[in-house]
Order: structure tokens, then sequence, then C-alpha cells
């Protein structure tokens, strides 16, 4: 973590939380969860009749070593709130999940079905780098997506949409590092970034691997043309 870090005061009690192998939810997305475990149904519907709120957060490597609902979580996760549920019978449950924030896990308490914690919200550190510096990070990355969603054609037109859904650098960081990285401990160090301009650096390292493997090799024999 990053020297200088931000930790807001706004701590929130007593939620349901919903730990997952390899995932990492981050903040300013909509996300679809498919609930089919019991536990988990459970905790849904705890989280419907209450405020909605629940912390998402990934599961530590080794998690497959442990018993169910005992494997530790990261302790940078996210909060989010359901915005659409939809139950599938009796043990199934659709929902989407609006993250509102990034979060640090301060404690936990096992509580049966499903574990319960109190989070408090951690924000950028705006105060290192200065806005235009945050900016021009930012222009880059959202050029290399620019380009990388044209070499994608068709299929980068996901790409495109998340490019247009906003004009806050900060914002479009953490959006297209939900959709860009699929390395889940690169996702989590992206969401672990507290400092903009890093968190746009590392990405746009990310867009241009992406954009280096869709070049094509060159012939063999080929050369330079003066």
């Amino acid at each position: 973590m990053e020297h200088g870090e931000v930790q807001s005061a706004t701590e929130h009690l007593a939620l349901p939380l919903f730990a997952l192998p390899e995932y990492t939810l981050f903040p300013h997305t909509l996300v679809p969860f498919h609930v089919f475990e019991p536990r988990y149904v459970s905790m849904i519907d705890h989280c419907l009749a209450d405020r909605r709120l629940l912390v998402v957060a990934g599961l530590e490597p080794g998690w497959e070593r442990w018993r169910d609902g005992e494997a530790p979580t990261f302790t940078i996760g996210g909060l989010g709130r359901i915005v659409s549920d939809r139950r599938l019978g009796d043990t199934r449950t659709n929902i989407f999940v609006h993250c509102i924030a990034r979060v640090r896990i301060v404690r936990e308490y096992q509580r049966e079905p499903f574990r319960v914690v109190d989070a408090r919200e951690l924000h950028d550190d705006r105060a290192i780098d200065r806005p235009e510096t945050v900016r021009a990070a930012a222009d880059r990355v959202l050029g290399l997506v620019a380009s990388l969603a044209r070499e994608l054609g068709s299929e980068g037109a996901a790409l495109g949409k998340v490019l247009s859904s906003s004009d806050d650098p900060v914002v479009l960081s953490h959006r297209l590092a939900s959709v860009v990285v699929d390395d889940p401990a690169e996702r989590q160090q992206l969401l672990e970034t507290t400092r903009p301009v890093l968190r746009c650096e590392r990405l746009a390292e990310h867009v241009v691997r992406h954009l280096i493997e869709r070049v094509p090799a060159p012939r063999e024999g080929a050369g330079w043309i003066n």
C-alpha cells in the first residue's frame, strides 16, 4: 500500500461478507451475481430485509486448504449495494450489485450461516499528485484503451461503453481495471492502489500488453523497407 493513503472516518458496521475466490469488486461498477450456495442465499435474504449492503472481498491464495467459511480474505474489498434482485425458486437468487466504495475490513466475527464484518471506507489519496498529472496519466490510458477497442473490432464494444461512461479519470480507472485486467492478483493490486496516477500507470501497462499480443508476428525474412 502506498504511503499517504487516506481512510475516511465513515465506518459501516455489521455488514455481511460475500467472500469469493479470485474475485475483485471495483468501485463505480455494476456487476451481476448468481447466488446458489445456501449460506449465501440466506445472506442475500438478510441483506434485502436490511440495508441491502454487503462487503465483497476476495479469498487469499491457499483458500482451498480451509474449510468453507473459514478461509481468510483480503482486507481490502468493495462495499456493494444490491440494486436489483430476482429469486429463482427456493435455492437461487440473481442480484445486481453496485459497488459504492472501496473499504478496508477492520474486524470480522463469525456468525452462522455467514460472516459479518465492520468496514471503513478507503478513498484515494489525491493530495500527492497534481490534478493535471492525474489527468495526463488517465488520458494516456484512455488513448491506449481506445486503440485496443479498435483492434478488437466488435469484441471491443464493451470497452467503448466504459470509455463513454464518465468524464472522471478516477471513476474510469476503476471501471477499466474491472474489464481489462484478468489476473486475480493484479486486479487486487489495482484495487489496493490508492494513488490514481499509479493506478493509471499500472493499468496502462496492462493495456500495452494486450496491444502487443494483438500485433501479428513479422513474417520470416521480412525486413525494413526504406
